[in-house]
């Protein structure tokens, strides 16, 4: 029970690795609030959970402030603290540059970039209130570094907005370590999750994938939430600012 009676909120935690990381917490001993914009997926995550009284749920928007903090407020008051907020809601949203829209645009930003400042603001006042040497984890990606596309078009939208994540992450870092919080990265490559599916499932993809993978498959949702929790350990307290890639290999490839 490696995270006993420690609170964390997950966002995003509806499916995907973001169920992932939130049973995994849960297994060690934590007490979890599963954040999603689909209370459906977040009652499905929280179903499966083994013991539900460390569990609750909450439908909530990142890109909205008022909702966020009523995250954060309701994961104090049901569990009285919150030590571990790991910003893993995010959207990926395919579109040529010169055919994107500035709707698009501006959604995939909402999300991915505007959503994780809200949250770690939020909890971090939280943390800063109760004196609690907290962990910010933030999902970023491996295309926040390179370009990855199998079709020869980039997404100039999601990029930028994971390149975003990745300096929001070092700049947060620094502001919150005279704290003892810590911000770090974790950052997929490709990822069997019910999103990606339907791609892996035509072989010329998955090939295309397992050509670039030097570790010879595909990443599974746990082995993401294994770099979240080894993050937020006790252990890795001297660790701030960073990005741990969990891609295979890929981005040295």
């Amino acid at each position: 029970m490696k995270f006993k009676d420690k609170v964390v909120v997950v966002t995003g935690a509806g499916s995907g690795n973001g169920r992932s990381i939130a049973l995994r917490f849960l297994e060690e001993g934590a007490k979890v609030m599963v954040a999603d914009i689909s209370m459906e997926g977040a009652i499905q995550t929280a179903a499966l959970a083994r013991d539900g009284s460390n569990v609750s749920v909450l439908k909530a928007d990142v890109t909205k402030k008022d909702e966020v903090q009523r995250m954060i407020d309701a994961t104090v008051e049901t569990f009285g603290a919150i030590d571990i907020l790991v910003n893993n809601a995010g959207i990926v949203a395919f579109a040529e540059f010169l055919e994107l829209s500035e709707e698009e645009w501006d959604k995939v930003h909402n999300v991915n970039l505007k959503g994780p400042f809200l949250c770690s603001q939020a909890a971090a006042k939280a943390m800063i209130r109760a004196g609690t040497k907290g962990r910010i984890i933030n999902i970023t990606s491996v295309e926040a570094h390179r370009i990855v596309s199998s079709s020869g078009h980039c997404q100039p939208h999601y990029n930028s907005s994971k390149g975003g994540l990745n300096l929001l992450t070092k700049a947060v870092a620094l502001e919150l370590a005279r704290y003892g919080i810590t911000v770090n990265a974790v950052a997929p490559g490709v990822v069997e999750t019910p999103f990606t599916a339907k791609g892996l499932q035509n072989p010329d993809v998955r090939k295309w994938v397992l050509d670039r993978v030097p570790a010879g498959r595909i990443a599974t949702p746990d082995d993401i939430a294994n770099a979240v929790l080894f993050l937020a350990l006790p252990e890795s307290e001297y660790v701030t600012g960073t990005t741990v890639f969990v891609d295979g290999g890929w981005t040295i490839h």
